[in-house]
């Protein structure tokens, strides 16, 4: 017999995720989430769905005082949030999701990971590059673009900025973070999820976790102009912060890109993923993509 439990706790949370989570992707580790949620920490609504005594699920909510309504566990920024489930009991997320809660929920960037999950609305796309087989640009380029005149054009960028500018590759300079987030916000603008201090500081609390970072910044002429923030987990190269000025040196923002999928590369990975939203830049790079879903129920 299925019972429902809603957790408050953050200790028994933890202790719950930690229990059920898959771990396959990076967004799924309890330390990279808490990150997040340490900075924005809002009340916990998780529930656990029990066979008899032993927990079979999870759908880790948290109740937003800001818009009045429950959503996801630190879901600011994260993307790829779904319930978790011991292998034989995925039938529950629709048990769980329109559980007779007092506030309206509302959830982002869902994936859907069984039928009644893939049936919602569908929110945006991840946009993300399959490197199977995959060993350099050019590999990258044969595949992904099939008129050669665009190929030419879009490897030419790199030879083109190199013969305008002096330009340096830095790597692993941790103190670059700011300036990252900075041009990241120069970039993007009021897409840019990094423009407070419960937004961006997270990123130096994660930076502190033993996971294979990547900090990129690039110089031209003597002034760093583009940098991001990358990680390899699982053999996925999360292209996490990205940003350029690319008023002061044009197309530096896809040298940028190169530059760190040419590192996926090199690290073995196979996937190459550059996060929610097309944002002007991804639909250029040929990217495959997959739905992110939304989930409303308003209170009754």
């Amino acid at each position: 017999m299925i019972s429902i439990k809603e957790i408050n706790d953050l200790p028994e949370a933890e202790a719950l995720w930690r229990a059920l989570s898959p771990n396959k992707i990076i967004f799924d580790e309890w330390d990279f989430r808490y990150c997040f949620y340490k900075h924005d920490p809002l009340p916990l609504h998780f529930l656990a769905a029990y066979d008899e005594t032993e927990l079979v699920g999870l759908l880790p909510l948290q109740y937003s005082q800001q818009f009045k309504c429950l959503e996801f566990f630190a879901e600011n920024f994260i993307e790829n949030n779904h319930p978790f489930f011991k292998p034989g009991y995925e039938y529950l997320s629709e048990e769980l999701l329109n559980y007779n809660f007092e506030y309206p929920v509302k959830i982002y960037d869902l994936d859907g990971d069984d039928d009644y999950l893939s049936a919602l609305p569908v929110e945006d796309y991840v946009y993300y590059l399959n490197l199977d087989g995959l060993n350099s640009f050019d590999e990258y380029l044969q595949k992904y673009f099939s008129d050669r005149r665009k190929r030419a054009k879009f490897r030419r960028v790199s030879s083109l900025l190199e013969e305008a500018h002096t330009i340096k590759v830095n790597y692993n300079d941790f103190n670059d973070l700011a300036l990252i987030i900075e041009l990241n916000v120069k970039n993007f603008g009021d897409e840019s999820y990094l423009k407070s201090a419960k937004e961006y500081q997270p990123f130096y609390d994660l930076l502190k976790l033993p996971f294979a970072w990547q900090v990129v910044t690039i110089t031209a002429d003597g002034v760093k102009v583009a940098g991001s923030l990358s990680v390899l987990y699982k053999g996925i190269y999360y292209y996490l912060i990205a940003g350029a000025d690319r008023e002061a040196v044009s197309d530096i923002f896809k040298y940028l890109t190169r530059v760190n999928l040419e590192l996926a590369l090199k690290a073995g990975a196979n996937i190459f993923n550059s996060s929610l939203g097309d944002c002007n830049w991804k639909n250029h790079w040929h990217m495959d993509k997959y739905p992110q879903y939304k989930f409303i129920k308003l209170s009754e």
